[in-house]
């Protein structure tokens, strides 16, 4: 594992977020794709969410409070609507994440193949496995805003 790998993983995560998102009004990610299906807003800001269970792993703060991302890490059907930020600023908290993320990559001093104190015992994981998951986990999640954008109407992007 090396840096340039996971910055790459990175970088790509980011361009699936970017352009699956572009042109999504505010409106338009409050539209669910089905009956309690999951609008863009609510995916987008689970991924800004999710990056805080990273954040510590890399000497990292976030933005948004444990208890702005738990409603994004709750389940749709239960999230309090009024408790959801427009897309807008969910872009916003994930440009500033990403170059959190990024930086944080790109200055780490550790060994990526080092194992991660934080993993179970029974599945030992690296560091650079743990933010490899992250960037899995985002590059899926963009993928389902990907196929959003036709459910609400737009033209698919990637």
């Amino acid at each position: 594992m090396t840096t340039p790998d996971l910055l790459a993983q990175l970088n790509f995560a980011r361009f699936c977020i970017l352009t699956n998102c572009e042109g999504i009004s505010d409106g338009q990610a409050l539209l669910e794709p089905t009956k309690d299906g999951n609008p863009a807003n609510r995916i987008a800001g689970h991924i800004v969410a999710t990056r805080r269970s990273l954040f510590p792993l890399l000497n990292l703060e976030h933005p948004w409070s444990e208890e702005q991302c738990s409603v994004y890490n709750t389940p749709w059907v239960e999230v309090d609507r009024v408790k959801l930020a427009p897309l807008s600023e969910i872009m916003r908290v994930e440009a500033q994440t990403f170059e959190q993320l990024a930086n944080a990559v790109q200055n780490f001093k550790g060994n990526w193949d080092e194992h991660w104190p934080g993993s179970r015992p029974d599945r030992p994981q690296t560091y650079g496995q743990r933010v490899q998951f992250f960037m899995l986990h985002e590059c899926y999640h963009a993928g389902q805003i990907g196929t959003l954008r036709k459910a609400i109407g737009l033209s698919g992007k990637i």
